[in-house]
């Protein structure tokens, strides 16, 4: 109140003066806007220096799986050190309440956050990881510069910080040479970029060399769909004890890959029992000897069974190795094996399916 009333005082006497010339009344008005709008603040964030670009690639080839479900990863960088993004590393100078960006690109977020690529029906996702963040920056992250490490003033990485590129699947593929950002949004061969500032300056970007992944989905093609295997007769007197063997029959499982480098896992299932996850096959109905069971052996190893499935990672899936262009087969064995301390003579009978995985 003190100081609205000494504005009032003065401008009484300003007006007053006034009576004396219109050009004081002039001046006064001048002063008084002046007063009443005082100093604008400026808040925003600028760049400490450009760190150099982080470089990430894919591999050469790379394969869909025919029953990738749209949101499926289909290939990963890993996590990618961020050149020059190291401990310590102060990266802008913020004041106010100054902004930072992680961004596909210096416009509106895209949309469900995934940028695009040359392929059809694929997209990519990015992330930050490390730095000192409290938790990974999705793409098209905004951050108040007053709470990352560092503060406001003095923003700065903690730890090294680390950045990850996911291809996922995002509608039906046609295969092709891989490239990102081709066109809308964002930048061609530009993944994402860190700003400080509201005006868009660059902190660092994440690029990927266009064309020199390419992206099939073509699977390996199995040319024995059924493979059956006629274990010889033999005596119980051959199986010494519960988990002793006999009589071993090798048999192999063929397939054609039309492009190489593609890894190729494979999981049995145990037809009669699914939720199988031993070693040990169990009889199919109908068999009338008991005590026995079938075991597959991959390389002199019995083969734990799994679920159906193609997924990477499903339970008791194995790696059988990774393909060249053409032929390639899989050595498999079959056996008895003892499963419980009295043998019944009778007919042996096993089904197990097989799932192929293309990674």
């Amino acid at each position: 109140m003190k100081f609205a009333s000494g504005l009032a005082n003065k401008l009484s006497r300003f007006v007053v003066a006034d009576r004396q010339g219109m050009g004081r009344l002039g001046l006064l008005l001048t002063c008084l806007a002046l007063l009443l709008v005082g100093p604008e603040a400026h808040a925003d964030c600028s760049p400490k220096a450009r760190l150099p670009d982080t470089v990430v690639k894919f591999p050469t080839t790379i394969y869909v799986p025919p029953d990738a479900a749209n949101g499926a990863v289909l290939a990963t960088t890993g996590a990618v050190a961020v050149t020059g993004a190291t401990a310590n590393t102060q990266y802008a100078s913020c004041s106010g309440s100054g902004s930072l960006y992680w961004q596909i690109a210096a416009a509106p977020v895209v949309a469900n956050r995934t940028g695009t690529t040359s392929v059809a029906g694929i997209g990519y996702t990015i992330s930050l990881s490390g730095g000192g963040f409290s938790s990974d920056l999705n793409m098209d992250t905004q951050l108040n510069a007053a709470n990352v490490p560092g503060g406001l003033a003095t923003p700065k990485f903690t730890s090294q910080l680390y950045v990850t590129v996911n291809l996922v699947k995002t509608g039906p593929i046609t295969p092709g040479k891989l490239s990102l950002n081709p066109s809308g949004t964002g930048t061609p061969g530009r993944a994402g970029v860190f700003f400080a500032g509201d005006g868009g300056s660059i902190v660092f970007t994440v690029t990927m060399p266009s064309n020199v992944s390419s992206v099939s989905s073509a699977a390996c093609t199995v040319t024995t769909l059924s493979p059956n295997v006629s274990l010889d007769a033999i005596s119980t007197s051959a199986l010494k004890g519960v988990d002793s063997t006999a009589g071993e029959k090798s048999f192999p499982i063929k397939l054609n890959c039309p492009s190489a480098e593609t890894k190729v896992y494979i999981t049995l299932t145990d037809n009669a029992n699914p939720a199988n996850t031993s070693t040990t096959l169990s009889l199919k109905s109908g068999s009338t000897a008991s005590g026995v069971g079938l075991q597959v052996l991959n390389a002199g190893t019995p083969v734990a069974f799994g679920p159906d499935s193609a997924a990477p990672g499903n339970k008791n899936q194995w790696l059988v190795g990774t393909s060249s262009e053409g032929p390639m087969t899989i050595p498999l064995t079959a056996r008895y094996v003892q499963t419980a301390t009295k043998v019944k003579a009778g007919t042996v009978n096993g089904v197990a399916t097989f799932t192929m995985s293309y990674q």
